[in-house]
């Protein structure tokens, strides 16, 4: 699989831009709650990751959540999107059927 480059940012520019420890996306990747890729020797993420490491970082430094609790809700809200996925399709099959 080939993988654009510019999809992708190094984690040195993520701490150096947020002024996060590097061990805090160790942390969250260890929790498997983002990915880490390796491009050109590199280690980064998917720029489509950056949104939920906001969030994670608030969760973590302005409402001291632990990386445990951070796991525990990245879950429930994963849950909650499908089941309403689940909701919309449910809806969309209805009203085919009422019309």
């Amino acid at each position: 699989m080939i993988m654009k480059t510019e999809n992708f940012i190094s984690i040195q520019q993520i701490c150096t831009h947020y002024k996060i420890p590097k061990s805090f996306i160790s942390a969250l990747h260890d929790y498997e709650l983002i990915e880490i890729f390796l491009v050109q020797n590199t280690a980064c993420i998917d720029v489509t990751q950056i949104k939920n490491i906001e969030k994670m970082m608030r969760l973590h430094y302005e409402l001291d959540i632990n990386f445990e609790g951070m796991d525990a809700i990245f879950n429930l809200l994963k849950k909650v999107e499908s089941l309403n996925n689940d909701i919309v399709e449910l809806y969309n099959k209805l009203e085919r059927f009422d019309s």
